[in-house]
């Protein structure tokens, strides 16, 4: 009985996050492409050396997440302050590939883009 009992608490417990951590450089992703699998729940730590955004629009519109990290992001973008970092707890989308840049001035262009791929 108590065998059955742990099994259907382990059944009933919800999966473990996968801490994805991700480096905000001049002018850089590091990495730049994020493989995640459908479902599956995670934490991404974003970390930035300087004055950068992080901006996944499609994505963070279709990853559930809680309120609190939804609120994190605004018109489809986390902003971040030279030497800060970010917590954001999500569940991964439907399988695609999901754009990811930099909105401030020339960063994309000089390269800080990358992407969320979902299988």
């Amino acid at each position: 009985m108590k065998a059955l009992l742990a099994l259907a608490l382990l059944a009933a417990a919800p999966a473990s996050e996968q801490r994805i951590d991700v480096a905000l450089s001049n002018f850089k992703f590091t990495p730049s492409r994020i493989a995640l699998v459908h479902g599956q729940s995670y934490v991404l730590h974003l970390t930035s050396s300087g004055g950068h955004s992080f901006a996944a629009k499609e994505f963070f519109a279709a990853a559930a997440m809680p309120a609190a990290d939804r609120a994190k992001v605004k018109d489809g973008k986390i902003e971040l302050d030279s030497e800060s970092a970010v917590d954001l707890h999500f569940t991964a989308p439907k399988a695609g590939t999901y754009p990811i840049k930099c909105t401030h001035l020339l960063h994309a262009s000089f390269g800080m883009t990358g992407n969320f791929v979902v299988s």
